[in-house]
Parts: C-alpha cells; sequence; structure tokens
C-alpha cells in the first residue's frame, strides 16, 4: 500500500470548493485503509476479510454553524455534490460559539512526515506481508495454544488482524499535510477441561512492528491462562489487600479516561468535575496521556482535527492536573486543545478519546509485590467494569476472577466472586507500583496492589 498524492490535492480542492460556496471555514480529512482480519478454528482457516476503504469527510463552518458530511466517492464531482448538499444544511443548523476548526499556529503538517517519523507509528511490512503468511501466522498462534497441555480442550476464538491507513488532513486556515499509520496484532481464547471442570483464557496483543507480534506466545498465554483456572472457587466474603494485573488495570485506566474528558466534565458527568489540583489517587499515581511516545499505537504528529499531539499529565502524584481537550471544549473551556480529538474513520468527526495513556511504572518486581502480602486476592479477570461503575458516586461492584494470595504467593484459582468499594478509595489506597509496564493497544499499566477491596463471596 502507498501514499496517493492526488488525494492531498483533492483534500485542498474541497476546502477551495467549500471557501468559494460560501463557507467561512472548511476541513478536508481523507482516509485510505487497507485491513486483514484472519480468523482459524479447529487447525482449519474459518475467515479471511481483507478491505480497502477511502474516502473523506468535510467539515464546514458558516456563521458558527458546523456541518459536516462524508463520501466514498473520490472524484471532483463528487466533492461539488458534497459541499453543495453541506451548504444546504446550513440554514438547519444552530449556531454555537464554541465551534472551531484549527488555525495555522498548528505548524505539525508543513514538513514531510518522514522528517518526524518518531512521531508516526508506521511499519510498511505490515501491508507488505502477504496474506498466505499472516494465515500462517493465525494457525501457529492456536497451535501453540493447543499444545500448550493435554487439558487445553480446543479453542474457542483465534483472530489475526491489522490495519495500514495514509490520512490526509487540510484546512482552508493553511493547514495541509499527510501521515501513515500503522499496526497490527491478535488475540486467542482458549478451552481447558478436567474432568468436568471446564475453564477458558485469552490473551490479547497489539504492536507498531509486525515483527514484534509474537502470534505463539499470545495462544500459550491464553492456554497457560485457561489451565491455571481449572478448580477454580469461590473464597469467602471478606476484606483484603488486592494485586491488579496490568491487563485489568488497562480496562480500568479505559473507564478514568471517559471520565478525564473535558467534554464530560463540562457537561457534570465525569466523577473528576471540580476536583482540578484536589488529591484522586495516591501520591505515587501518575497518570499520563502521551500522543508523542516513540513506537505507541496511538502515537501521530497531529490529531483528528490537525492540532498536535502532545504529552499530557492527567493525574500526577496522585493530585489531578488536567483533561483531555478537543478544539471545542478547549474554547469552551478557555484554555488550548491538548490534540485528543480522537477520529475513527473519514465518516465520523471523532470525540475526545486518549492517544497512549499509561500509568507511570514503579520500582517493584512483581514477584516483590506479591511478597509483602499475607493472604489476598491477585485480580487477573474483571467482567463489565463500565457497567459496574456508578458514574455518579464512583462506587463499583464487579465480578471478578483470580488467584489467592498467601504467604506472598499465587495460589488457588478463584471465580464466582465479585470485587466491591469506591473507584476514589481504590486509586487513593494504592500501595505498590510494579516496573513491568505492560502495553494493550494504546493503554499500558504495570501490576500494582491496593490496601484493600471488599470481596463478595460465599459465606464463611
Amino acid at each position: 500500500m502507498r501514499a496517493n498524492r492526488d488525494y492531498m490535492d483533492l483534500a485542498l480542492l474541497a476546502v477551495d470548493r467549500a471557501r468559494k460556496s460560501g463557507a467561512d471555514v472548511a476541513e478536508a480529512y481523507i482516509s485510505d485503509a487497507e485491513s486483514v482480519q484472519i480468523s482459524v478454528s479447529n487447525r482449519q482457516v474459518e475467515q479471511v476479510n481483507a478491505v480497502r476503504e477511502a474516502g473523506i469527510g468535510l467539515r464546514l463552518l458558516k456563521d458558527q454553524k458546523m456541518v459536516s458530511g462524508s463520501t466514498n466517492e473520490l472524484s471532483r464531482e463528487a466533492m461539488r455534490s458534497l459541499v453543495a448538499d453541506l451548504m444546504r444544511k446550513v440554514p438547519f443548523h444552530t449556531a454555537d460559539e464554541y465551534h472551531l476548526i484549527t488555525g495555522k499556529e498548528s505548524p505539525a503538517l508543513e514538513r514531510p512526515w518522514s522528517t518526524y517519523a518518531d512521531a508516526v507509528t508506521y511499519d510498511p511490512r505490515i501491508a507488505e506481508i502477504p496474506v498466505q503468511e499472516k494465515i500462517r501466522l493465525a494457525l501457529r498462534m492456536e497451535e501453540a495454544g493447543l499444545g500448550f497441555s493435554p487439558k487445553v480442550s480446543g479453542s474457542m476464538m483465534v483472530v489475526y488482524q491489522d490495519s495500514t491507513s495514509f490520512l490526509y488532513l487540510a484546512n482552508s486556515n493553511g493547514i495541509a499535510g499527510w501521515f501513515p499509520t500503522a499496526g497490527c496484532g491478535g488475540g486467542a481464547e482458549m478451552a481447558a477441561a478436567d474432568g468436568s471442570d471446564h475453564q477458558s483464557g485469552s490473551h490479547f496483543k497489539a504492536v507498531a512492528l509486525y515483527a514484534d507480534f509474537d502470534a505463539q506466545e499470545v495462544g500459550r498465554l491464553a492456554a497457560e491462562k485457561a489451565v491455571k483456572m481449572l478448580g477454580a472457587k469461590p473464597i469467602a466474603s471478606c476484606e483484603i489487600p488486592m494485586v491488579i494485573a496490568p491487563e485489568v488495570g488497562t480496562e480500568i485506566f479505559a473507564f478514568l479516561a471517559g471520565m478525564l474528558s473535558a467534554d464530560e466534565v463540562q457537561k457534570g458527568r465525569s466523577l473528576f468535575a471540580g476536583k482540578l489540583e484536589s488529591q484522586v489517587a495516591a501520591g505515587s499515581f501518575t497518570l499520563v496521556d502521551d500522543g508523542r511516545r516513540k513506537g505507541g499505537l496511538a502515537t501521530a504528529p497531529v490529531d483528528g482535527e490537525g492540532v498536535p499531539q502532545q504529552t499530557t499529565p492527567l493525574i500526577v502524584n496522585g493530585v489531578l492536573k488536567g483533561y483531555l481537550y478537543d478544539n471545542y471544549a478547549a474554547k469552551k473551556g478557555k484554555t488550548r486543545s491538548t490534540g485528543n480529538r480522537s477520529r475513527g474513520s473519514y465518516g465520523s468527526s471523532g470525540s475526545i478519546g486518549p492517544t497512549n495513556l499509561y500509568l507511570q511504572p514503579g520500582a517493584a518486581k512483581p514477584e516483590e509485590i506479591f511478597a509483602g502480602i499475607k493472604r489476598g486476592f491477585y485480580l487477573t479477570q474483571a467482567i463489565g467494569i463500565f457497567a459496574g461503575i456508578n458514574t455518579a458516586s464512583g462506587d463499583f461492584s464487579i465480578p471478578a476472577a483470580g488467584f489467592l494470595i498467601e504467604q506472598g504467593k499465587i495460589s488457588k484459582p478463584v471465580r464466582g466472586i465479585s470485587i466491591g468499594g469506591n473507584l476514589f478509595a481504590l486509586l487513593k489506597s494504592v500501595d505498590a507500583i510494579g516496573a513491568d509496564l505492560t502495553w494493550f493497544q494504546s493503554l499500558g499499566c504495570p501490576t500494582f496492589s491496593v490496601a484493600g477491596v471488599t470481596i463478595g463471596g460465599v459465606a464463611s
């Protein structure tokens, strides 16, 4: 897959056409994306989907009324039709003083992307590797899981997927440029059985470089998790320390990211509203959104509006320092965008979202964290975190699974319980953070522990 320079010209043409048709400001966003998804089952290929899709999204601002539309027909005639259609819709929209299209003060796209390659996550091999090789990779993923142990009874899901995109952005304020992005990964869910006991385990991994994706490791880890859960039973209700696995930690951070959106804060729907400069977590807890992180899956020179991505400390030493902003929320909040307008495709104008969000790691090895706990719970699976946390109070009750910790060691598997408490109390009770920063897509977390959590289990 190669860049199409004609698309850059087309984006500029669309912007020019919109201005000549009466728009005060115009923005064009073209994405040319190629993706592959392969699923296998019982050592056979189940499905292969290879998709190439390109299209343009156009936003026009007229008398502070914002209208948007898109088309997958990339031609001059289609541009004229789209612009005319949007201009006809302007009178039916409501003016909003906070609408804004990025200005020329954002110079991130003025140079060829290759001159700022560290700010771009792009491996051309992801698109160049033949589909047949990717099929073999998916089959090796399943084979590694099936061969892990005689107790592995089958695969429930094995998928490889990748995507490569070229993004072209132009607006009538003088911004014009393009850059590529790419990523690949996969996941497996394996089943294990021992007599009448049946358990499952899953593992997912996404990387920026094709060479970094170890398909066999993904299959093995999914199978290992399934086998380790054999014999899982509930434990008695109690209050004990808890260690949180990195994968579960990133699910918690995904929830926090939504609450740290300035849009949610301004609408009064965030637990973090009105808490700037307040202590919201333990002193060791520092949460950062880094759109410039080298090799990050969400690393890019600009966001979906053309604003340069940046490093944004959100919670520093437990103190809430900021929110995630796009242009609209920034203008409303009388501040500057943090470059967090996330745009999944040309057909969507996007919304506020994190880039590479992670908890700053500590110095402890995971085994050192476990060693300090006489009796506790190791949380490796939380079911329905988003549904389980009350967005008004922060109280939560979440079905969970994991392992009992006894005398500083991981011991018996546990299932059929729930964990309960309050989100802010949980964050403030973080007492150890590991050095093992682990990434799941664009969310990163090390192993960390909290002083206590309420376990809802069986009667003692």
